[in-house]
């Protein structure tokens, strides 16, 4: 059992923050990361600052709900099942349910803090994906 507080100050992140689009602090990392984090399997916790044309790819997750909650710009997210995208600016919070499919939409720069539980790297993109889906898009194109 842990006695004290911990932390990560920024100045042991920050530099890492521009050429990462997704600096993980906390999580059960997996992949080496160049910066410290809070190992954790119940949560993970990433700041994204992301560019326009940083659109991320059809995805859902079986298990793991995500929480994206708006700091700074505008932020897209393109839901397979409805067929639409739905837009959010700073102050919001997105939540993603484990078993949504969808594609994030980035426009303008935006920065976010997003919290995924658990902490767990079961992403399924569309070519392992054996749903039925009018948006399946075939490996290696990009939209």
């Amino acid at each position: 059992m842990e006695t004290s507080l911990r932390v990560i100050g920024r100045k042991d992140y920050q530099a890492h923050a521009g050429p990462l689009k997704h600096l993980y602090l906390v999580g059960n990392l997996q992949r080496p990361v160049p910066h410290p984090f809070f190992r954790d399997t119940g949560a993970e916790l990433a700041l994204c600052t992301l560019q326009a044309g940083d659109n991320g790819r059809f995805h859902w997750h079986p298990t793991v709900t995500e929480y994206e909650f708006v700091l700074e710009g505008r932020l897209g997210y393109f839901s397979a099942a409805e067929g639409r995208d739905a837009w959010f600016q700073a102050g919001d919070l997105v939540s993603v349910p484990a078993g949504v499919c969808v594609r994030r939409l980035v426009r303008e720069p935006v920065r976010t803090l997003t919290l995924k539980v658990p902490s767990k790297d079961d992403k399924i993109h569309c070519e392992r994906c054996d749903r039925a889906c009018p948006h399946r898009v075939a490996k290696n194109q990009n939209l």
